[in-house]
């Protein structure tokens, strides 16, 4: 059993990230998109996964939860290039205007200029671009 302390690190921020979404659409009111609901479907069991993984030092781990983290990043990746104006909005996307993808969410209060920059999908592309790159590390062998 090894102990590293990056499943750790990957486990609190799958945990930040989870009750993050959960405050800004239970507090905050926030409708989550499709989009959105993407993302927590790969972000939510990393919370519980990696948590265990890291008390048992378990770095099996890694080959299931860096494929939920890369899917949970080319969706953030896709909204934020959504939301930039590179793509197209997905027809799914403006079914409800109350939860699209492009609503500009006052995260950070009504009138912070961190609005325009750090939006929900970006934050969750960060979270799923650290996890990523803590569980892609080599592992070494001890002789």
């Amino acid at each position: 059993m090894t102990r590293d302390n990056r499943l750790y690190v990957a486990w609190v921020i799958a945990l930040i990230a989870t009750l993050g979404s959960l405050y800004f659409s239970e507090v905050r009111g926030f409708r989550p998109c499709i989009l959105c609901w993407y993302q927590r479907v790969c972000m939510y069991p990393q919370a519980l996964l990696l948590g265990i993984a890291a008390l048992r030092g378990d770095l099996g781990i890694r080959s299931y939860a860096l494929p939920l983290s890369v899917i949970g990043w080319l969706v953030a990746l896709y909204q934020n290039l959504e939301t930039w104006g590179v793509v197209p909005v997905l027809r799914a996307c403006t079914s409800d205007p109350s939860s699209s993808c492009g609503t500009p969410w006052p995260v950070w209060g009504a009138n912070s200029p961190l609005n325009t920059v750090l939006t929900i999908p970006v934050l969750s592309m960060i979270a799923f671009t650290v996890i990523i790159g803590l569980l892609s590390w080599r592992r070494t062998r001890t002789f």
